[in-house]
């Protein structure tokens, strides 16, 4: 999943919302272990979250849909096109508003800048001055996103071509979104209830 699903799945934890957000920054078992606890349970949430997502069958038809344009690129494709359908969707699996639950990120990214590993901060000052999360609403915005993240792909890609996809798989897209997340928010549920 990729960066609005995971903070929402977070709960409202400081330090879980921390963990989960920088999961995906860190190389190494020594690193990890010198974080406090707390933090270290947002990455093992981050981890258990995206586990379950890969095995998801609503979430392997989706891959399905973009493999034969986006090859390896397709699940990174289907993460941030799910954020789009989250915001689209919002009222339906998020109590707070989405600009309160940004504008709090924001915040706590601030506060907690100085204490990032290095590349959490770097990706935190882009997220922030380019309002990544607002671009997932638009298909503008998704351009732009698809251009950025393809700038740092290893191998050439469709990844700034994924909007004309989008429109085609649109509704199968939205509706393996839709089955997905009922089921991602209840395993996350379960997942915090035995969580030390």
């Amino acid at each position: 999943m990729n960066y609005l699903m995971h903070l929402v799945l977070s709960g409202d934890d400081p330090d879980i919302i921390i963990g989960n957000f920088i999961a995906d920054h860190l190389r190494g078992s020594r690193i990890i272990n010198e974080l406090p606890n707390p933090v270290k349970k947002g990455i093992l949430l981050h981890r258990a979250i995206d586990s379950y997502s890969d095995t998801h069958s609503a979430v392997r038809n989706s891959v399905r849909l973009m493999r034969p344009s986006h090859f390896h690129y397709a699940p990174v494709a289907v993460d941030i096109l799910y954020d789009h359908f989250l915001i689209k969707n919002w009222k339906l699996f998020v109590k707070i508003s989405y600009s309160n639950v940004v504008e709090s990120f924001y915040k706590l990214l601030e506060q907690r800048l100085e204490t990032l590993p290095a590349k959490s901060k770097k990706i935190s000052l882009k997220l922030m001055e380019h309002k990544w999360f607002d671009k997932y609403e638009t298909f503008e915005g998704l351009v732009e996103i698809f251009e950025m993240v393809d700038r740092r792909a290893s191998f050439r890609s469709e990844l700034p071509n994924t909007v004309k996809y989008l429109l085609v798989y649109y509704s199968e897209l939205e509706n393996d979104f839709l089955t997905f997340t009922p089921d991602i928010f209840t395993f996350v549920s379960l997942h915090n209830r035995y969580r030390m």
